[in-house]
């Protein structure tokens, strides 16, 4: 069984899904597996250690499953392939249409980390955890006007340490989700001495952030709000987000959202009490915060929209290369036996978009977008 790991083509992107250590314990405990690499000069882990682990290069091997981060070039499409990513695909995004399309028309298999789920539909696998941490670090620093190196990489003890000397009083902090990417920013915020509001038990403090789950922010116009129904599309539903503009000044987005459920706010809603500074760790565009027009890169984080920073970085945890890497890979060592042997199942397991060139009939709704 061959198994590859491709070079990132994105910018800023310096993550891999194996690290060198684990590719050892895989290849101790599986001989049958070989590993290959595509050189890169970004990844965070040299070629040389990787080697070392026991990887060879990959020149143009006989490959059964092909491994990246960040979605691969359509023009690396050739038939009857099997690759593993984010695609960036699932929610119908028209910018990787084409790459869908790529895939089915040449046979291949498209696996997605998004969909490798457990018994009760909880994802096994993501980068949400480091997403919420740099994510809540870039907004404060752009916040506070805070001056740091603008490398790449960063580890998470030194982001604690660039903001933790400065001044950080009056920060009022909005979050929405309730899932790893708020709780990766949580962590964030309480190592820097920011306070839960609802553990607040004086008025006295200045800073301080509130988590609001959907129910705090969405209302079901017949007052019979239930979250399953608000996920899958049942009952008419209502933002009531605008009613925290004035009481916040900065809004970290952390929450899941497709075009099934209403966005936080309009355009035409942003008025003198809205945040000072957004920074969207989901980032959707022209999703859920419809100041979100455009992502934005590690070299270049933000952007204006009236008198508002925005953040919106698309690639958050690969300035966090080393240790996003090392989870990720850690949990994908445990997965990848039975992905592999899956791959020629005539079954179409829920983590595959596409198998063999034919559309998971769980994600028929794609279909509307490819034609």
């Amino acid at each position: 069984m061959n198994i590859c790991i491709l070079k990132e083509h994105k910018p800023n992107e310096f993550r891999s899904p194996l690290v060198p250590e684990d590719i050892k314990r895989l290849k101790k405990k599986y001989p049958r597996y070989n590993f290959y690499i595509e050189p890169s000069k970004n990844r965070i882990f040299s070629d040389s250690l990787f080697y070392q682990s026991g990887c060879e290069k990959y020149i143009s091997q006989q490959i059964d499953l092909y491994l990246s981060i960040k979605e691969v070039s359509a023009k690396q499409i050739k038939k009857n392939q099997n690759f593993m990513m984010f695609s960036h695909t699932i929610k119908g995004q028209e910018y990787n249409m084409p790459l869908l399309r790529k895939i089915l028309k040449n046979d291949c298999s498209l696996i997605d980390y998004e969909l490798l789920k457990d018994k009760k539909n909880k994802r096994l696998i993501g980068f949400g955890y480091f997403a919420g941490i740099m994510g809540a670090f870039l907004t404060i620093k752009n916040h506070l006007k805070i001056d740091s190196p603008k490398k790449y990489s960063y580890k998470i003890d030194e982001l604690l340490e660039i903001v933790s000397k400065k001044n950080l009083n009056n920060l009022r902090i909005l979050i929405t989700g309730e899932g790893a990417v708020s709780n990766g920013a949580q962590f964030f915020l309480k190592k820097i001495g920011i306070k839960d509001k609802k553990t607040l038990k004086t008025n006295k403090y200045s800073s301080y952030f509130k988590v609001l789950s959907p129910s705090e922010y969405y209302k079901r116009l017949d007052k019979k709000f239930n979250l399953n129904d608000l996920m899958n599309g049942i009952g008419t539903y209502q933002s009531i987000f605008p009613n925290y503009f004035n009481e916040y000044n900065i809004f970290l987005s952390c929450h899941y959202w497709d075009q099934r459920f209403p966005k936080l706010f309009e355009l035409n809603q942003v008025n003198k009490d809205f945040f000072q500074t957004i920074g969207d760790i989901t980032c959707d565009i022209n999703g859920s915060v419809p100041t979100t027009s455009r992502s934005t890169t590690l070299t270049k984080p933000y952007y204006k929209f009236k008198k508002t920073n925005i953040m919106a970085v698309d690639n958050l945890p690969s300035a966090l290369p080393k240790e996003s890497s090392e989870h990720f890979s850690k949990i994908l060592t445990s997965l990848l036996p039975s992905i592999l042997n899956s791959l020629n199942k005539e079954s179409i397991e829920e983590f595959y978009i596409s198998k063999k060139g034919y559309l998971n009939y769980r994600y028929i709704n794609l279909l509307q977008n490819l034609i």
